[in-house]
């Protein structure tokens, strides 16, 4: 396991920190195969791991990609595609994915938290997306990713400025599912994660699957393909009505 991505199951929480502080975890080569690598142990133990938390070590979450490091990224062989391919696998993953924002998160970076399920921000989180500054476009998923989550004009009014997003504002304009105090934060997580794991985890993958499958579908069709598709009651359900009757 790489030293720039560290990674810790328990409990059913696989943690996954980026661990770069003194660059503001800017991304590197060897950030993305410890993603890789981290992604494969999360699928390798699908019955162990009910949740996966992306994070920063220290004051940020990630400050983008490492710009000394930009002809891979740009590049036309492997090393781009290995890159691409890490933020699709993560975003892919079955089981729910949570983003913890402080401080920067920005571009690759911001790219990065897209391919979380939920986004939990702290109010010094600075989400930006500066690809303009630097003449370059993104080969990450932002261009996919970030107008579906808050909307075709908010995600080019984010690109065109290059301004920063708060962590109060990424939370009024639906980047963040909710924001709170830094010094709250590793709280919120928790609360956050606990709910999430005490419910099915068969649950919660089958319905981010429904989504992801629907995904552009006209509603008609949806909702044709949650009738036919949708993995409906489980081997739990009835232990789990059992103890709520109690």
């Amino acid at each position: 396991m790489s030293d720039v991505i560290l990674r810790e199951l328990k409990d059913g929480l696989l943690t996954v920190t980026l661990n770069r502080p003194d660059k503001l975890n800017a991304l590197s080569f060897e950030s993305f195969k410890g993603l890789s690598a981290a992604v494969d142990f999360a699928l390798a133990n699908k019955d162990k791991v009910g949740c996966v938390v992306l994070r920063g070590e220290g004051r940020s979450f990630c400050a983008g990609n490492d710009l000394g490091d930009l002809s891979g990224v740009f590049s036309d062989g492997d090393n781009s595609k290995f890159r691409s391919d890490t933020v699709e696998r993560l975003a892919s993953l079955p089981m729910p994915v949570i983003a913890v924002v402080q401080g920067h998160c920005l571009t690759g970076g911001l790219e990065l938290a897209l391919a979380a399920d939920i986004i939990i921000a702290g109010e010094s989180a600075k989400f930006g997306d500066t690809h303009g500054k630097w003449d370059l476009v993104p080969v990450w998923g932002l261009s996919q990713r970030l107008p579906r989550r808050i909307g075709r004009a908010k995600a080019l009014e984010m690109s065109f400025s290059a301004r920063n997003v708060s962590g109060r504002q990424a939370e009024t304009i639906g980047l963040a599912n909710f924001c709170v105090p830094d010094a709250e934060l590793e709280k919120a997580v928790a609360e956050f994660v606990k709910d999430v794991l005490a419910n099915s985890w068969r649950s919660s993958r089958a319905i981010k699957k429904l989504i992801d499958d629907t995904d552009g579908m006209p509603l008609k069709a949806g909702l044709a393909h949650e009738v036919h598709r949708s993995e409906g009651r489980g081997p739990e359900t009835a232990a789990r009505l059992q103890r709520m009757r109690k």
